[in-house]
């Protein structure tokens, strides 16, 4: 096994500084034996025992897009082993949709997964067993060697790791950003200078990978325009303490790396696959519950729907039953495979109510058109299921996410 640490940057004309200059930047491509220590975020993040997921985890200013991916696997690595019991399902079904697509495969030479991580929702052993090269590509390299030790030390040879921006723009538009707030001597200032970065946003060439005939990518895509704009939002608060959202281009701004980061993957996507190769996809699509104001009496109606499913599973005899034994989910009174099958019904009827009880994190249409435009299409119709993340904050708030699923190749 090697580790292959590689980083590319793209400079950006609105980050010179007054000679003209663009701030220095190594590229580097060297194998290393090891990856840095853990950081004093994750350190001080994990002191406070909390459970806190990629999608939701904000920058520490002055910390790089690496530092950051390496923070967020330390405090996923810490989750209490009770919540994670909770993920049994969506762990199940993801591993069991990816050696479907396995199945569609024409050849088994070199399978890749993109933003690898700690993998596990993804069957690391089979498909290290399966393919002559199994590539695990992430910037966060602990979490990628954390995975790489659970494997049988027969399979470890064929596995290689590389840390490695899997975008085209998100580390240079980093430390663009950075640069930008940096030499502005006001939020006004900075405004203008982010503005200008925003109106030349653009992809450029994809990673340098191998060639794959399968190519995995589980749960990244809505994860790349998060951190760029999170990152400003937290530089703009500690250098002028005013907040993204005064800045009138605030929510352009998040739009259009939405849309920067569909066209780039699907470009990365649709430039590693081989002919007879396959493409598993799969993303959180949405996050909820979301609350509002008027979800008293939606969730009692709601509740009043479960009352079926909650007798099967024995946790209520009656509707006028449902709402305590709601209450009572999470106190480890019940199986969490039992429970999860409770939230997961609870979600599915909110759905069916009120889209609005969810926040979209991802545009399947423009997904699903940029997959067409770029010679992709579906080897089977898409599946959907629910990650209960945090399980006990359903009732009251964001706790779960709609996963949805493709498999994809290239149009004949």
């Amino acid at each position: 096994m090697r580790l292959t640490v590689t980083m590319r940057a793209k400079p950006d004309p609105a980050c010179q500084d007054a000679s003209g200059a663009f701030p220095s930047r190594q590229s580097r491509s060297v194998v290393a034996e090891s990856v840095r220590p853990r950081s004093a975020a994750a350190a001080g993040i994990a002191a406070l025992g909390l459970l806190v997921l990629p999608v939701l985890l904000t920058p520490v200013s002055g910390q790089g897009i690496e530092e950051f991916f390496e923070t967020s696997g330390e405090i996923v690595r810490g989750t209490a082993p009770e919540t994670r019991l909770y993920w049994r399902s969506h762990v199940e079904t993801s591993r069991e949709r990816i050696l479907r697509a396995v199945d569609s495969a024409g050849r088994r030479e070199v399978a890749t997964v993109l933003g690898a991580g700690l993998g596990m929702e993804i069957p690391l052993a089979e498909l290290a067993g399966r393919f002559d090269r199994l590539v695990l590509v992430d910037l966060d390299g602990h979490s990628m060697l954390s995975s790489l030790r659970q494997l049988p030390r027969n399979l470890r040879s064929r596995v290689e790791l590389k840390v490695v921006d899997v975008t085209s723009f998100a580390s240079g538009l980093i430390e663009s950003i950075a640069r930008a707030v940096e030499i502005s001597s006001s939020a006004a200032d900075s405004f203008q200078r982010l503005g200008r970065i925003l109106d030349g946003l653009e992809a450029g060439e994809p990673a340098d990978l191998p060639p794959s005939d399968l190519v995995v990518s589980s749960l990244l895509l809505s994860e790349i325009p998060r951190y760029p704009f999170s990152y400003a939002a937290q530089a703009l608060e500690g250098r002028f303490g005013v907040a993204i959202q005064t800045w009138e281009r605030s929510d352009e701004f998040y739009r259009r790396l939405v849309e920067l980061a569909v066209d780039d993957h699907v470009q990365l996507l649709r430039s590693l696959v081989t002919p007879d190769g396959v493409i598993y996809f799969s993303d959180t699509v949405a996050r909820g519950l979301v609350r509002r104001s008027d979800d008293g009496a939606v969730r009692r109606t709601v509740e009043a729907r479960a009352t079926p499913h909650f007798v099967q599973l024995g946790l209520a005899e009656s509707a006028a039953e449902v709402p305590s034994a709601v209450n009572r989910l999470c106190r480890a009174e019940h199986s969490p495979v039992t429970e999860a099958k409770a939230f997961e019904r609870i979600l599915s009827l909110y759905r069916e109510s009120d889209s609005r009880f969810f926040e979209p994190l991802l545009p399947v249409g423009e997904l699903r058109d940029r997959c067409t435009q770029r010679g992709l299409e579906l080897r089977e119709s898409p599946a959907s299921w629910w990650w209960l993340a945090y399980p006990c904050r359903i009732r009251s708030g964001s706790g779960a996410f709609l996963v949805n699923s493709w498999i994809l190749g290239l149009r004949d």
